[in-house]
């Protein structure tokens, strides 16, 4: 049984759901205790506790202490099961894309397909068209295929989005990914949802005109506007070269759009300028791929997320060499 502390670095629900993610993967059970233990308010929330419910489904595992506000909770897994339809509702605007990157790995080469119901557009954390356009990109170059379909929007604090994981498979291969080079072309989404639709417009325009200062490429962001959906606004930018980094922003009250298009392009601009393999949030996201099937990656950014998960997959993955570079950029490989 491996027992995890969830308040050493990050301490946040990231470590609890890459722990699920491994413990299915490689059936090892685990003991995590002060979970989230020095945020607001501590312990397992509904949008933690959707993961672990939905993978707890998914291997059939044993579990104690899957409930609101434990601080504390051990999982045993099972076989991961091959086929299947699930659909999750967080019930409340917690994201569906965190809960998206927990449970991809386990559904590769598996006829499954899950619904979830929640924020796809929501702080901290990545926006739905940012898992479309940067994280599945990143994917391919490592030999996993996936579909990502967005069916509705859902924005802080309503949520009420809906997201649907399918036909995930290949065969990852050992990889590099080291630069980003030459950039070609920045493609972006400006949305906006039961708003007017001169914001998303604003948004594009100002992350345009911000990118124009640095870069001479070719730049197309397409407008997303929707009715009927909670209300909302945000960019997402993705930047191709040798490889794929990304950025979002999302609106709030008060902030202007030509803010949020500002944050997303200067952002972007900030983690193009360190030549990495890929962007500061794909960093954590892309090491556990890299624990399974090893390689290397160069990040713009080694944040305290990506450190976090670095000493959880060192946990689970003892059979493999991990090295961390801490430079800018940082470098990440496993033997």
């Amino acid at each position: 049984m491996i027992e995890i502390d969830g308040s050493f670095g990050e301490g946040g629900g990231e470590i609890l759901r890459t722990s699920l993610t491994l413990s299915a993967l490689t059936g090892k059970s685990f003991t995590i205790y002060n979970i989230r233990s020095r945020r607001k308010n501590p312990g397992l929330q509904r949008q933690h506790l959707s993961a672990v419910k939905l993978t707890k489904e998914l291997c059939s595992a044993e579990t104690k202490g899957d409930y609101l506000g434990s601080q504390e909770l051990v999982f045993i897994p099972h076989e991961i099961k091959k086929e299947g339809e699930f659909t999750l509702d967080v019930t409340t605007a917690g994201s569906v894309t965190l809960i998206a990157v927990s449970v991809i790995p386990l559904i590769i080469n598996r006829n499954i397909k899950i619904r979830i119901i929640g924020g796809t557009d929501v702080p901290k954390s990545p926006t739905i068209d940012y898992m479309r356009m940067v994280y599945l990109e990143i994917l391919r170059k490592i030999g996993i295929q996936g579909e990502i379909k967005l069916i509705k929007r859902g924005h802080y604090p309503r949520g009420g989005g809906i997201i649907e994981l399918s036909n995930f498979a290949g065969k990852g291969e050992e990889f590099e990914i080291t630069e980003i080079g030459n950039v070609e072309e920045i493609k972006g989404i400006s949305h906006v949802s039961s708003l007017p639709s001169h914001i998303a417009e604003r948004q594009a325009k100002s992350a345009e005109e911000v990118i124009r200062k640095f870069l001479n490429v070719n730049v197309d962001i397409s407008l997303d506007i929707r009715q009927g959906e909670s209300e909302g606004t945000g960019i997402t930018l993705a930047a191709f070269g040798k490889s794929i980094m990304g950025s979002d922003s999302l609106g709030e009250k008060g902030k202007r759009a030509e803010k949020v298009g500002e944050e997303a392009a200067v952002q972007l601009i900030e983690d193009l300028k360190t030549n990495a393999g890929v962007d500061r949030h794909m960093s954590d996201m892309l090491m556990l791929y890299t624990s399974l099937y090893k390689g290397k990656f160069t990040g713009a950014m080694l944040t305290m997320h990506a450190k976090t998960n670095a000493e959880i997959i060192k946990k689970f993955m003892q059979d493999r060499k991990i090295e961390i570079v801490e430079s800018k950029p940082f470098t990440f490989k496993v033997l």
